[in-house]
């Protein structure tokens, strides 16, 4: 947990999770903090005192919209136009698949797709069955890195990568910056989904030279369910044909040819971005209670969650390493890895998951890495090194 001083109080009373049960599940869904809760509940109050479609209303919404793109161009160093709101990675993942003018046998590199999250292998997994595409596997090791001499050979004469930041299954942060670089040179497409990075380490997406991100507002940044974020470089739109259109995304005008049948035909103009890759976005709530997640995490500083985060996973790492037929996955070296802890046991793991849950309160998920099932423990920064040593000492009694 963070150092508490008096500037600075118990940020474990900002969630009330914590005074019932142990929730180290963050890499799936965080709890919200009070703050959030109060701002999707005001916003709801003010709309129904003052009319959800009152100009007020919608004045106060265009505010609040400005405000949540300037704290995501904050957190991940980008241009408030090249915020996209989805409500999901997997949503935003999607959209890059399903918008670019694929060509049958282009080929898209994946970081050893069966080792990837299911939201993004399956959507290229799809494109390529369907379209003659070609997906190229880069060949991974037991952490799931991957040799960077093995990608720029395999850049040459394909169209895209995609990568994700930070693997759900290990933990283990990718080199971003030395792919992005191999990705300008040979001119491809680079998609990164960053659903295990944004709130937990830094990302300057300038720096990784990557067209397209996308990440959650619910997991490290402790957002609401149902919001989430496309980065869309401004000058990489163009490559995405938006996969839906409406009023919020597109005009209409009518052609004054001279043609005979030029006269009043129907002429679509796409808007610029953000709003071309947005139609029909309504999820004002979830603008109210992600802005105020960004606010509460970037005040805090991502270095400072970052260096709280990895305190509590290496306690937590010491721990089960002390634990007979218990194996460790994820880099040794915690400078490449985050706060994610996974291991194996010599149990049924789906049972030692659900058995912490109902005798101890502690939450932790199964996963798994390349077929084999494996527990999930991650920590953020209201866990305490208190907790980690509780979580262990039930684990080692479960499987005793």
């Amino acid at each position: 947990m963070m150092t508490a001083t008096p500037e600075t109080p118990d940020l474990r009373q900002d969630f009330p999770i914590t005074k019932k049960m142990i929730y180290m599940n963050n890499g799936a869904v965080a709890p919200t903090p009070l703050a959030v809760v109060k701002a999707m509940t005001d916003f709801m109050v003010k709309c129904a005192d003052e009319g959800p479609d009152a100009q007020a209303t919608s004045d106060y919404i265009s505010s609040l919209l400005r405000e949540l793109r300037m704290r995501v161009a904050h957190l991940i160093n980008c241009e408030l136009e090249e915020v996209v709101l989805t409500q999901s990675t997997t949503e935003g993942i999607n959209i890059v698949v399903n918008g670019i003018q694929w060509q049958k046998g282009n080929k898209i590199i994946i970081r050893g797709g069966k080792h990837e999250h299911p939201a993004n292998y399956l959507p290229w997994l799809r494109l390529s069955q369907r379209s003659g595409t070609v997906l190229q596997e880069l060949a991974i090791d037991e952490n799931g890195f991957f040799d960077l001499a093995a990608l720029e050979k395999a850049a040459k004469g394909s169209k895209a990568i995609t990568m994700s930041h930070v693997l759900y299954n290990t933990g283990a942060i990718m080199p971003l910056e030395e792919i992005g670089k191999i990705s300008k040179e040979n001119g491809l497409a680079f998609c990164v989904d960053a659903a295990q990075s944004a709130g937990t380490i830094k990302i300057d997406v300038k720096k990784t030279g990557c067209q397209f991100m996308a990440f959650p507002g619910f997991k490290w940044l402790c957002g609401p369910l149902g919001i989430g974020v496309l980065y869309c470089n401004k000058d990489a739109a163009d490559l995405l044909d938006p996969p839906s259109i409406g009023g919020e995304s597109a005009t209409v005008s009518f052609s004054n040819g001279s043609g005979a049948n030029d006269n009043n035909r129907p002429i679509i103009a796409i808007r610029e971005m953000p709003q071309r890759l947005q139609t029909g976005f309504r999820n004002y709530p979830g603008v109210a209670g992600l802005e105020a997640a960004l606010r509460y995490v970037l005040r805090l500083g991502i270095d400072n969650i970052r260096s709280a985060n990895m305190k509590v996973a290496e306690a937590l790492r010491q721990e089960l390493g002390r634990i007979n037929g218990l194996n460790l996955h994820g880099p040794e070296d915690k400078e490449k890895r985050t706060s994610l802890v996974t291991f194996s046991v010599p149990k049924d793991s789906s049972t030692i998951v659900k058995k912490l849950e109902e005798q101890s309160a502690i939450i932790l998920a199964e996963r798994e890495v390349v077929g084999r099932k494996i527990i999930r423990a991650a920590p953020h920064f209201f866990n305490t090194e208190a907790e980690a040593a509780t979580v262990a000492g039930q684990i080692k009694a479960l499987l005793s």
